[in-house]
């Protein structure tokens, strides 16, 4: 996916004027009797259009960059129609956004240069920045938040003068609003050097990698309440576990390698394990980010069976998505929230395309105008899909603009 790194200002610009017509003028499409409208994440009159979205919170709040009047790209936020950029810790240096909650708390880092020191920030509601976890730490950086406040940080304790060994570090659960000391997650193995986090699920549950010495990959685990639970050896897998997640009731979804070689997508309940693998005989994996696994323990994923994407529930076990007539191959399944619904996207001779299923039907969100690729990412509680759409740059490539689907 683009990230607008490396494009000219002038190219931008073009493009935010492109945004601001899309903003007047919503792209609307008939896709089996549904109306389909396309808005960019903009300000009215199409000001900081943002460009990537990093995490969109089922509420619909989002934290990513956004296009600046310069023409830099800068981080920014989204909710109610407007686009804001949050204060900085500091004066100087520059900050990140990792996360945002249901109540528009924000997390993130900030970066010191003349420092060379990177400092975890929560931004309450009220929009101020606070550094957590101050300490002696070379570095520390805030991951996740959740409704109730909670947050991850990772830390690095010691400069790390070998980029051929890991950073010793930690990874700390805490509760800025409260007097409470940070809870510090131990992985499993005693000589792991540090954790990584991946993910922190609605019910403080936490899945985060152990980082070893020597060591190719992270061994993933979960965490909760002080105890912790293997997932490679848990699912058998030949190699570590990639992409999982964890919802509100602690179920456990991911991808796990067998010594043959496949993937196999899997959902841990806490007592059962079920494997995707006898359901069609096939490969399947879930994606390796987003929102595939939603409260009621129902995963998306893609199967190599069926050379599709699937819904699996722990009730009706698991079937196919449709895909589009048009769909040459690799239609994907990234997005799923509580309704059921899900979003992705498919290939066409056209290009990458953004699609949607509700009850079980496709629904092709189209192109937004002057659009020549389009990408769902994240869907809301309500059933809005978000995600990116590429328009032409005209000194070669695209530009990357930030959209929202409602499907009526």
């Amino acid at each position: 996916m683009p990230e607008n790194r490396h494009i000219g200002r002038r190219a931008l610009l073009a493009g935010a004027a492109a945004g601001g017509i899309a903003a007047v003028i919503p792209q609307q499409a008939a896709a089996r009797g549904r109306r389909v409208v396309a808005r960019p994440l903009a300000n009215p009159g199409g000001s900081l259009p943002m460009t990537l979205l990093s995490y969109v919170h089922p509420s619909g709040r989002a934290v990513g960059r956004a296009l600046g009047p310069d023409g830099e790209e800068v981080q920014a936020a989204w909710h109610g129609l407007r686009v804001r950029r949050p204060r900085a810790l500091h004066a100087s240096g520059s900050y990140t956004l990792q996360g945002v909650n249901g109540h528009g708390a924000l997390v993130g880092y900030h970066f010191l240069p003349d420092e060379n020191r990177t400092q975890a920030v929560v931004w309450g509601r009220g929009g101020t920045p606070r550094r957590v976890l101050a300490g002696d730490d070379y570095r520390a950086w805030g991951t996740h938040i959740d409704d109730r406040g909670r947050v991850l940080v990772q830390t690095q304790t010691e400069f790390q003068a070998d980029p051929e060994l890991p950073p010793r570090g930690g990874l700390y659960v805490l509760r800025p609003a409260t007097a409470a000391a940070p809870v510090r997650i131990t992985p499993p193995d005693p000589e792991a050097v540090n954790a990584a986090p991946d993910a922190l699920g609605a019910g403080g549950h936490v899945i985060a990698g152990q980082v070893r010495f020597m060591a190719w990959s992270r061994d993933p685990f979960l965490w909760h309440a002080g105890r912790v639970t293997e997932l490679t050896r848990l699912t058998g897998a030949y190699r570590p576990v990639f992409g999982a997640g964890v919802n509100a009731r602690g179920v456990v979804a991911g991808s796990a390698e067998g010594d043959t070689g496949e993937w196999r997508a899997f959902v841990w309940d806490g007592e059962r394990l079920t494997d995707f693998t006898r359901f069609d005989g096939g490969a399947s994996s879930v994606p390796l980010d987003g929102r595939f696994l939603n409260t009621r323990g129902e995963v998306i994923g893609r199967s190599t069976a069926t050379d599709g994407p699937f819904l699996w529930s722990p009730r009706r076990g698991l079937k196919p998505l449709p895909t589009l007539p048009a769909a040459l191959y690799g239609t994907t399944a990234t997005a799923l929230n509580d309704r059921g619904d899900a979003a992705g996207h498919c290939f066409t001779e056209e290009g990458q395309r953004a699609v949607y299923w509700r009850h079980g039907r496709i629904v092709d969100l189209g192109l937004p105008p002057g659009a020549v690729e389009s990408e769902a990412s994240w869907l809301t509680t309500t059933g809005e899909a978000l995600g990116t759409a590429q328009f032409p740059d005209p000194e070669g490539g695209t530009v990357t603009r930030a959209y929202r689907w409602t499907v009526h």
